[in-house]
């Protein structure tokens, strides 16, 4: 079976959004390291899912939502700013402790919805869809079937690459000392702390 043109546009789309370098998935790679392998995955399919829906958007209204990020853009990366400050604040004046794997449901949940709140916020990442899209030529197939071909690319290359980034952090907790992984888990703590500060620098200097 060869795959459509347009799904593995999507996958490749997928791939990059969710590469884990931004704050957010600093912080999901922290909340693995601590909590566990399938914590660490399900928070971040929170954050695939809201890529597959901007990834819609984007090929929806790719007309409109300039106006959107414009109007939006500031107060939402300012929001994520705080919370990512709180969090780091939260994590940084408590004791860490490296937990045993439990899966919660509850908990598993929370962390999808979490991370899918942090990713909705991220308004901005429409643009970075968008962008994406021109550079892979996207907007200019024909096909019929590249409304859902290409979503489902997306969530497939996010997933997959999430999936792969867990296992690995998930081999690391299992090899190196719990002493270790706490400095680990305090140094991501402070990385999200500057990135949340710096989000709101960036957003409020040139109020």
């Amino acid at each position: 079976m060869v795959l459509d043109a347009s799904i593995i546009k999507g996958i490749i789309a997928g791939f990059i959004l969710s590469l884990p370098f931004g704050p957010v998935g600093i912080y999901c790679m922290e909340v693995t390291i601590v909590e566990g392998r399938w914590k660490g995955y399900v928070s971040a399919l929170g954050m695939v899912s809201i890529d597959v829906l901007y990834g819609i958007i984007a090929l929806v209204f790719v007309n409109r939502v300039e106006d959107i990020i414009i109007r939006y853009e500031r107060y939402l990366t300012v929001l994520i700013g705080i919370f990512l400050i709180f969090i780091a604040i939260r994590k940084l004046t408590q004791p860490v402790t490296i937990k045993r794997v439990k899966h919660e449901f509850k908990t598993l949940l929370q962390g999808y919805f979490t991370f899918m709140f942090f990713a909705l916020a991220n308004i901005s990442s429409i643009a970075v869809i968008i962008l994406i899209f021109t550079t892979l030529r996207v907007f200019e197939s024909e096909s019929s079937t590249m409304l859902y071909q290409v979503p489902m690319g997306i969530f497939t290359g996010g997933a997959s690459l999430w999936f792969f980034t867990t296992t690995v952090l998930c081999k690391l907790r299992k090899t190196v000392e719990e002493e270790n992984l706490i400095r680990v888990s305090r140094v991501a703590s402070c990385l999200i702390l500057l990135l949340g500060v710096y989000l709101i620098f960036k957003m409020t200097v040139n109020i």
